[in-house]
């Protein structure tokens, strides 16, 4: 199954991804266009890929995918 979050400010986006990419829970991590088929993700790039926020309202898109 997969779990999409929208409109996740920068901060978050990156706390999220590399948090959940630690704990080894999730197959795949997807940020907004760039997809970790191995649910690998470092800080540097959550950091690159996870975009500014647009004033107060975040730009950007998680997908999680869990095979289990």
């Amino acid at each position: 199954f997969t779990l999409t979050y929208e409109k996740v400010p920068q901060a978050a986006c990156v706390q999220i991804a590399t948090r959940l990419s630690k704990s080894g829970v999730v197959d795949g991590i997807t940020i907004n266009a760039t997809a970790h088929a191995d649910g690998k993700v470092t800080t540097e790039q959550a950091g690159a890929q996870c975009t500014k926020d647009s004033g107060r309202t975040g730009t950007n898109k998680l997908i999680f995918t869990v095979n289990n």
